[in-house]
């Protein structure tokens, strides 16, 4: 016990974190190996970091901005190659990758071994083998559950004690929170960022909607709710319009 303690002390001394989408990114200056940096992230965390959008690699990015005296010039993240189809390339978190930034001439897959993705410290990525030793970058979501509180009040904690209420921006996000939900043994929907508002459904943070996961067939009421007009994540992972002064936990960013 006492080992583990000091190895969570050391692989957490170099750790900056700064606020993404759907929760906060940590740097860990400890070298390690792909695996064993998924399960550290697992563990203290919520996963290996993933990147939606040139706008995320430079939130990951900014939260490595004070390792630069460590000359840390590549890291981990989050990046697979699909075992079931080597063209392809997966998130640890889950979900294919939609978005990427491949530095030129990459992926090259030297020796057939490089199944592995890091990022350098300029946001382009490299494949890379998983035995290698490097830095690595990790997602957490908070989740609230230790007092429901109304959509509104959810909100203003949230902005009050971390950043605001998650966005869910791509699939990977959606599985991420759901993981989540699951390790905090949450049976019923969670409140997140989504509001009905002049006629649509917004992301309170002013997050643009591309991705959306309503379930398919029922009432749909969400289409043109009248009373249910707050988001929420329910526990197969999919989103639920609800009545926004029920009481129910929460996730934050």
């Amino acid at each position: 016990m006492e080992i583990q303690k000091l190895f969570f002390f050391f692989a957490s001394v170099f750790c900056v974190k700064v606020e993404g989408e759907v929760g906060t990114h940590h740097f860990v200056s400890q070298a390690l190996r792909w695996t064993d940096a998924q399960t550290h992230c697992r563990k203290y965390y919520t996963d290996l970091s993933s990147v939606n959008d040139q706008k995320h690699t430079e939130k990951i990015l900014k939260a490595a901005a004070g390792q630069k005296s460590l000359n840390w010039s590549t890291a981990w993240i989050g990046l697979y190659r699909d075992p079931t189809n080597a063209t392809r390339w997966k998130w640890s978190g889950g979900g294919y990758v939609t978005h990427t930034n491949w530095a030129k001439g990459q992926p090259n897959n030297i020796g057939n071994k490089q199944n592995r993705g890091t990022t350098y410290s300029n946001g382009r990525w490299n494949d890379a083998e998983e035995n290698v030793a490097l830095p690595f970058f990790c997602i957490k979501i908070s989740v609230m559950n230790y007092e429901k509180k109304t959509w509104e009040e959810a909100l203003e904690h949230c902005r009050e004690e971390h950043s605001d209420l998650i966005s869910i921006a791509s699939e990977t996000d959606r599985l991420l929170a759901q993981t989540e939900m699951q390790r905090n043994d949450l049976t019923e929907p969670v409140w997140i960022g989504l509001r009905f508002l002049a006629d649509q459904w917004l992301w309170v943070d002013g997050k643009t909607m591309m991705y959306k996961a309503w379930p398919q067939g029922g009432d749909e009421d969400h289409q043109c709710p009248t009373w249910r007009r707050c988001g929420a994540l329910t526990v197969e992972g999919l989103w639920g319009n609800y009545n926004c002064e029920e009481k129910r936990y929460f996730l934050c960013k």
